[in-house]
């Protein structure tokens, strides 16, 4: 069986998460690793015995030892990697949203179609054993006709003020801000367990802190709340 080499762009959270997952899985290989400072990455990728290690997203998705990109950096560079990603012909797994705009991800879906190259977007909550003994039980007939899903995704990790993450800047998150970062995922598990789609969305918007306080410098967990 040929070995399937993956590079993750992009070492928060979501995308240590990755590399994590990729080391479960027969037949796969963490070949390269991708961030902001090339020296951060060097550090990082030896730590986690990835093998090669970039600075440039640009330089992964260039390499040739590389087939497969997983996408895990802040939403507003998915599109330019997802989009760098398919055109060199290489299959991409973005975190979601594969882009912050419908027009962009219209295009890359036009892309992905022309090079023949296959580009997913993650909704890590699927894999949650509870969420497919759900959608098992709906599809198999045993909890009968769904009529009605209702649900909630709670969560205080920016519940002060003076919280603060790329998350709540729209200019790297996009302006749909917390119906497309957690809205998403609940609306993604309705339709995935349900086995409906959603046609129309009705809501109530509201802003609790008008403006967030910028930390002085970085944080370990504002770069780290990646994907």
């Amino acid at each position: 069986m040929k070995t399937v080499r993956v590079g993750v762009i992009g070492l928060g959270f979501i995308g240590r998460a990755h590399v994590d997952a990729l080391r479960r899985l027969p037949g796969v290989q963490g070949t390269a690793v991708a961030g902001s400072s090339a020296e951060r990455t060097r550090v990082e990728a030896e730590a986690l015995e990835i093998p090669n290690a970039y600075g440039d997203w640009r330089e992964l998705i260039a390499d040739t030892a590389v087939d497969v990109v997983h996408n895990c950096t802040p939403n507003n560079l998915h599109f330019a990697i997802n989009r760098t990603t398919a055109d060199a012909g290489k299959a991409c797994f973005s975190e979601k949203p594969l882009t912050v705009h419908s027009a962009e991800a219209a295009e890359l879906v036009d892309l992905a179609e022309a090079r023949g190259v296959p580009v997913a977007v993650n909704f890590n909550h699927r894999g949650f054993p509870q969420v497919q003994e759900a959608r098992a039980l709906v599809a198999g007939g045993q909890v009968g006709e769904v009529h009605a899903v209702r649900g909630s995704y709670l969560q205080d990790w920016l519940l002060f003020e003076t919280d603060w993450s790329w998350r709540v800047d729209p200019s790297a998150g996009g302006l749909s801000r917390a119906v497309a970062d957690i809205g998403s995922h609940w609306m993604d598990l309705a339709q995935h367990v349900s086995g409906a789609r959603i046609v129309e969305v009705m809501a109530d918007l509201a802003t609790v802190f008008a403006k967030s306080r910028l930390p002085k410098r970085s944080s370990r967990v504002a770069r780290s709340s990646v994907g």
